[in-house]
């Protein structure tokens, strides 16, 4: 199954690399089949189709779709070779990836301009990234046990 979401995912990879600009549509094929098999391969195959979305200027939903599918053929393709059970595309990585780019259609896509929202942008983004892992790391009891001598 992993092989086939990474050929499936390199297809539509070179698929959109060809929509864009069909010019880099051939190194983007060479370079997502062999991707499969060397991984360096397959990180190059995705900034050929980055090269190809920032020189056709495409729209947002067309980088957004491309986004997923190069987030979905790396991830396919990094583990083609990995031992059996391991599972690339799992329900939070398809979530993750989904919802981060929705993120970023709609933070792309608002008419809201705001002159001091690069200044801010790294500030939020610390403070966001503190309440998540927050959330994740382990609990510690507020009140330390005091240990003294013993009694008796």
């Amino acid at each position: 199954m992993t092989r086939f979401l990474a050929v499936l995912a390199g297809v539509l990879l070179v698929a959109s690399v060809i929509l864009m600009a069909p010019l880099a549509g051939i190194p983007a094929l060479i370079l997502g089949v062999a991707g499969w098999w060397f991984r360096p391969a397959a990180v190059a195959a995705v900034l050929v189709a980055i090269g190809a979305l920032a020189w056709a200027d495409t729209g947002v939903l067309a980088a957004a779709a491309t986004g997923l599918v190069a987030t979905t053929y790396l991830l396919n393709a990094a583990t083609v070779t990995a031992p059996i059970g391991v599972v690339p595309t799992t329900l939070p990585s398809v979530v993750g990836a989904v919802g981060f780019a929705a993120c970023a259609v709609g933070a792309a896509l608002l008419p809201l301009r705001l002159a001091w929202a690069p200044a801010i942008a790294p500030v939020v983004v610390i403070v966001l990234y503190a309440l998540v892992i927050q959330g994740l790391g382990p609990r510690r009891n507020s009140v330390e046990e005091i240990v003294g001598p013993p009694v008796g």
